[in-house]
Order: C-alpha cells, then structure tokens, then sequence
C-alpha cells in the first residue's frame, strides 16, 4: 500500500500570510506545494493536498484531513518572514512512532538544499 503523504500550502483566501515584494507568502507556498507534490508521484505514493487554490482551510480541518486519511506524513509549507535566514522544522510535541525520524530525514534534505 503505497505512503499517503498530506501537502498543505499554508495561508491562503483572506490570509496572506507575510507579504513583501510584491510576493504573499499563500501564492508561494501553493507554487512551492504543488513542485512538492510532483516530485513525490514519482516515488509511487498518495500525495494530497489541503488546498489546491486561493482557499483558506481552518487548521483544524487541514488537520482533519490528513488525520481521516491516516497520512503517513503531514507536511505543512510556510515562509517565515521578520529578517530570519535558514530553514526549521517542527514536530508535534505528543508525536509518536517515526514522527521524529521522518523529520530528521526531510529536514537534512531541505536544509543541505537550502545551503
């Protein structure tokens, strides 16, 4: 049974999230999110997305859906703003099972393509 990995874009609709340059961070991460989900067809999964236009999910119903796929990974994308450089990543306080191993893995990668 192939991996079923949940993409959110974050921001979105009325929420822009940071906005600087002409550029709003909800345009960004949707580009960012679906380049994302075509690389990862290519490795055989279930890659779905929580938005897949100018929307703006609750976080609980973005939560809800991955949650009622039993996505093996939830992947939120955001672009920090307030003059701070490099890449982070986070994970749930309560996480259980390969929550810390598969951001440990995502994270080496992202951030050595960061660089």
């Amino acid at each position: 049974m192939p991996k079923i990995i949940v993409v959110d874009p974050g921001h979105g609709g009325s929420d822009p999230g940071a906005t600087g340059q002409g550029l709003k961070e909800k345009d960004l991460t949707l580009k960012i999110s679906r380049r994302i989900v075509t690389e990862l067809l290519r490795y055989q999964c279930d890659v779905r997305l929580t938005r897949k236009a100018d929307t703006n999910p609750q976080l609980g119903q973005r939560a809800a859906l991955a949650n009622s796929l039993k996505a093996d990974l939830f992947v939120s994308i955001h672009i920090n703003a307030g003059g701070g450089t490099g890449f982070e990543s986070y994970i749930f306080r309560n996480a259980t099972g390969n929550t810390e191993k598969y951001r440990n893995a995502v994270h080496s990668k992202v951030a050595d393509y960061v660089k």
